[in-house]
């Protein structure tokens, strides 16, 4: 079993931004290491359910939805 991560969740007040970079994603969620985040970007992009919310419109930016992001980490606390 894998353990839990140790991250923080803080939301950016008043933000209506439905997509964010990495530095976005760390940024709301405190102590999430870029490495790891790496990992859980690749994860999405091969599972199917979570393809759509990783979007690289060029070769060195990656946008990624904010929902469904949160989405896949509760599917990926429940499936380990």
């Amino acid at each position: 079993m894998a353990r839990p991560l140790n991250i923080k969740y803080t939301p950016v007040e008043h933000s209506k931004a439905e997509w964010a970079n990495k530095k976005g994603i760390m940024a709301r969620y405190e102590g999430l290491a870029k490495g790891t985040l790496d990992k859980m970007l690749m994860e999405m992009r091969d599972e199917k359910k979570f393809r759509e919310y990783v979007v690289n419109p060029t070769y060195k930016t990656v946008f990624i939805n904010l929902s469904g992001f949160h989405e896949f980490l509760v599917w990926r606390q429940t499936s380990y």
